[in-house]
């Protein structure tokens, strides 16, 4: 791992940032569709989120313009998708013998062009966003800056920056270009 800024942050968040975290009183929860985000800090240009997916939420390709981020996975069953791939094997889903998905921790970097998404599948997912907000943007809900197609229309409504699409029908085609 390429050792910047935004990768000393990151250790911070995962090692020692206390149990508290730093979360705003104002704006620290935002509903998008089924999506719920929780503002756990924000210090700009960082900013770090945590998405609660329910299950069968489709989050298609996409990227973040003004954003430079590491996605931390923490739990449940989501199936990340980068650059057109899948991330993670059936196995690599499953759960050890404590309970846990092999994939807790799983740590993905992506920059403000790497295209992204996810499929959440049974029971939902749970994911951190740790994030440095670019091109002098103060820090909002990753979400609002978007470019591709987004999962609701609730979501294509709140998006500020970036170039939002809306599809009827999303499918887990949707979420990978090159499978």
């Amino acid at each position: 791992m390429k050792i910047d800024d935004l990768s000393v942050f990151l250790k911070y968040v995962l090692k020692e940032m206390p149990c508290t975290w730093a979360v705003p009183k104002a704006n620290s929860v935002w509903k998008i569709g089924e999506v719920t985000s929780t503002l756990l800090y924000r210090k700009a240009p960082y900013q770090v989120q945590m998405f609660s997916v329910p299950e069968g939420v489709i989050i298609p390709e996409h990227t973040h313009p003004n954003v430079d981020s590491y996605e931390v996975y923490l739990g449940g069953h989501i199936k990340f998708s980068f650059e057109g791939k899948y991330l993670h094997s059936d196995e690599e889903l499953e759960v050890d013998e404590s309970g846990v998905c092999k994939a807790r921790g799983h740590v993905i970097r992506v920059k403000p062009n790497n295209k992204h998404g996810a499929v959440i599948g049974p029971g939902g997912g749970v994911f951190l966003s740790v994030q440095k907000w670019l091109n002098g943007v103060e820090p909002h809900c990753v979400a609002k800056d978007y470019s591709g197609i987004c999962f609701s229309q609730d979501h294509y409504d709140l998006v500020v920056s970036g170039q939002p699409e809306l599809k009827n029908q999303l499918t887990e085609q949707d979420v990978v270009s090159n499978s």
